[in-house]
Parts: C-alpha cells; structure tokens; sequence
C-alpha cells in the first residue's frame, strides 16, 4: 500500500491538489474506490497539513441504503475521523424534475458535499474517481459526442459543482480499480457493494460492462490508451484556454459585451466557446450551446453579419463587430410631437430637448433646417436624411458610418414636414452639422420612472 499511497502523493504534488488546503472533506460512499480515498488521505493529511473530514451522502436509492450511512459512519470513527452525513430522495426528486436518476443523484451529491465543506470550513472537497472511471468518462463522451475539452475527461482540479468557491479534487486518478481494492485490503475493510453498478440501466455501467470489455479485444491495454488521450487533451486544451484569454473585448457593459470581428474570428471553434461561457457569466446570462449553435456561430462570424442564440446570450456581427449579450430589442413607441424645449416619454426612453448647448452627448440640429413641429419616430424603411447637401439613405449612411444593427434598433428618428433630421442614439458623428450657431440641443435618454 505504501507504494499507492506514494504515487498519489506525487500526483497531488505535481497537480497541487492541495496548495492552501487547510480542511478536505473527502466524499466516502462506502464502496472501494472512496474507502480508499479515506484510507489515503488519512496517510497523507500530516504530509499536506490538512485535516480530514468524512461526508457520505444517502441517496435512498435501495432499501438498505442506510447500512451504507451506518457502515461510513462506524468506519470513521474506528479511524478516528469526524463523519457528516446527510440524505435525499433522488428518485423523488428526478420524478419532479422529469431528469435522470443519474442526473440528480450527481446534482444532489454535490449540494451534500459543498453544504459540508461549508459548515466545516473546508475549502477542498476530494472523491475518489479512479483511471478506470476516466477512461470511461472519456469513452462515454467520445460515444456521446465531444470536443477536446469532453476528451480531457475528469480533471484533477475543478471548481465544486454548484460552489465554485469550493476546490473539487480527484486524487486517486492515478491509481486503477484493482489497487484501490488492494488499498482497502491492507487497511482490513471490506467495502460495501452497490447492486446499482450491475445495472445495464444506466450509461456509464453499459461502457463498463459491455463496450470496454469489446474493445479490449482490440487493445488489451484500452484503459491506458484512454486515460493516455485524456491527458493529451489536457495538454491541447491548455492552448485553447490560452487563445481565448487573450481574447479581450473592446467594450463591456450591462447591454453587452463588443469584440472587433477579428478577435472573434480567428479563435478555434473551443476557445470561441470559452470566450462565449466567460463572457455570459459577466452578463449572468444562461448559455446554451451545441454543435449546431456553434457551427451557425462561425458561419456568423465568417460572413462578419447574422446572428446566433446560445440561450440567454446572443453572438450578433455587423460592421466589423461583435456583440455578445441579451438580444436587443427595437424600441417600441408612439410617433410624438416634441417638446421644445422641455422633455418627451416615449416608453423606456425619453428625448430631451434644450436651446442651450449642453455637455458631451447632445445632437445639435440647426434650427433653420427644420420644417414644422418635430416629432421623435421610429425609423422606417425608405428614409432619408440629408447630409453636407446630399440626401442619403439613412440605412446607407448608417452603414457608412459603421453603426451596427444592435444600436440601429434603438435608434429615435427626429423628423419635420420634410423627413428625418437627426438620429438619437447612434455616435453623434452620424447626425449631419449645423451650419450655424442657432440650435436646438437634442439627447436621447433613459426613462428614469
């Protein structure tokens, strides 16, 4: 056993599995593979300063799940150690989610852990994936569809699910099923069985019993030719993870996130990804992405106009840019006469109107350009707004001046008797320039009620 417990010690070291550990909650089902954990951790808790704390997790699976719960729980105390234990009715709960047992027991599972880690003030929650368990998960993915994130497997390190706050750390990557039950039988404990890791029922136990033992006619050594791929996606994926961290938008706000086409463009399909995941977080928008999605993603991005929901998020291109963020609605209100001077509601804006020039921001409208009364519109198709003498097409203009359709849709169009002119809401270099000192003063701004 001192040999196992050696290689994993060199594993935790060389992946800093437990840099600043002060408290590790290690997660202990009762079956080999976290009897195992238990026994390792405790040999190396001195070693890595940290103190260990046992959680077991009742998932009211079997009729006789509690023996598991009392088994853990006799178990830690034999060795000294302080055992949390909690319970949930997984099956009751995926029945009211409509999602799969395996699902919800994982979801569950890790709620359990991080509510213990909390409450013990740990900062690192260890379970006990072993190489077997990798070189499924990898086998699982690849069959399920993945790129080479999915082909990295479990990594060592991650955020806890549900409390990213949390440290989740699998130590016993290192070792395969076999030594951990050697690891049990040197420590004299006879580890519980679970009747659940027969059933061809679920997924994960149908690669395991069916398609590894096929496949082992091919490589008797599939094991390691899987955990071998998933460390060279590790690798790979580092460059990735590299390529979209040097991915920096121009511009972040609550409305969303602009990137110069380029930047976007050039990114591979996963640190395209990356860049999506990190920016909806800023945004705390949900994102939803797949193979379609992303594939419609880089069509967008290549053609540099289009747009593509990932759920929450939308990636919008146009002029040269990239916007990620909720989707942008056109603005939705009544044609209104203005208030000269004074301050017109128009639903979730409203335009201000002064004969004084005022700061930064305002659109100065020559005053003897205008025909009639002014009413604040939206924009329509046809119109047209005279600029230096000529008039254009405003839509023209718009994309001479390199405005983006995000901003077009809550663009206010200011019209007299004769047709628009003025724009509020696009960079003020839009609007054409007085040609005297006699103006009206206009901003477009944000309903305060």
């Amino acid at each position: 056993m001192e040999e196992l417990v050696e290689r994993v010690a060199r594993f935790a070291e060389d992946e800093r599995l437990f840099r600043g550990a002060r408290r590790v909650v290690a997660g202990v089902s009762g079956g080999p593979d976290s009897l195992a954990l238990m026994v390792v951790l405790q040999a190396l808790a001195s070693r890595f300063r940290f103190e260990l704390v046992v959680a077991h997790f009742d998932h009211q699976l079997r009729p006789d799940s509690r023996e598991d719960l009392e088994f853990v729980r006799r178990v830690a105390a034999e060795r000294g150690l302080k055992c949390v234990t909690g319970e949930g009715d997984v099956a009751a709960r995926a029945r009211e989610t409509r999602r799969g047992i395996e699902e919800v027991a994982r979801e569950l599972r890790y709620q359990f852990l991080g509510f213990v880690a909390q409450r013990e003030r740990a900062d690192t929650v260890a379970v006990g994936h072993t190489a077997d368990d990798q070189a499924e998960t990898v086998l699982l993915r690849i069959v399920r569809g993945t790129g080479i994130r999915g082909l990295r497997g479990m990594v060592p390190v991650a955020p806890l699910p549900g409390a990213p706050a949390l440290r989740l750390v699998r130590p016993l990557l290192v070792l395969r099923r076999a030594e951990t039950l050697a690891v049990c039988q040197a420590a004299g404990l006879e580890a519980r069985r679970d009747p659940s890791n027969e059933s061809l029922a679920f997924a994960r136990n149908r690669i395991r019993r069916m398609l590894l033992p096929a496949l082992r006619e091919l490589n008797p050594a599939i094991e390691r030719a899987l955990t071998g791929l998933a460390r060279s996606a590790a690798e790979a994926f580092e460059e990735l993870e590299r390529l979209a961290l040097a991915a920096r938008p121009a511009e972040r706000s609550p409305e969303g996130v602009i990137f110069g086409l380029d930047a976007l463009r050039r990114l591979p399909t996963e640190s395209l990804l990356l860049v999506l995941e990190r920016e909806a977080a800023y945004l705390q928008q949900p994102v939803a992405s797949n193979a379609t999605r992303l594939e419609n993603a880089r069509r967008v991005l290549q053609c540099g106009q289009g747009e593509v929901s990932f759920g929450g998020l939308v990636l919008e291109a146009s002029c040269g840019l990239v916007r990620l963020g909720p989707a942008v609605q056109p603005l939705h209100f009544t044609p209104t006469v203005l208030e000269v001077p004074g301050v017109t509601p128009l639903g979730p804006v409203r335009v201000a109107v002064r004969t004084e020039p005022g700061p930064d921001g305002w659109v100065a409208l020559d005053r003897g350009r205008v025909r009639g009364v002014l009413r604040a519109r939206p924009l329509l198709p046809g119109d047209r707004i005279v600029v230096r003498g000529v008039r254009k097409k405003v839509s023209d203009w718009l994309t001479e001046q390199r405005v983006p359709r995000w901003t077009r849709r809550r663009t206010v169009a200011v019209a007299d008797a004769e047709g628009v002119v003025a724009l509020l809401g696009c960079p003020p270099s839009c609007n054409p320039p007085p040609a005297t000192d006699d103006c009206l003063y206009l901003r477009l701004e944000r309903s305060t009620g």
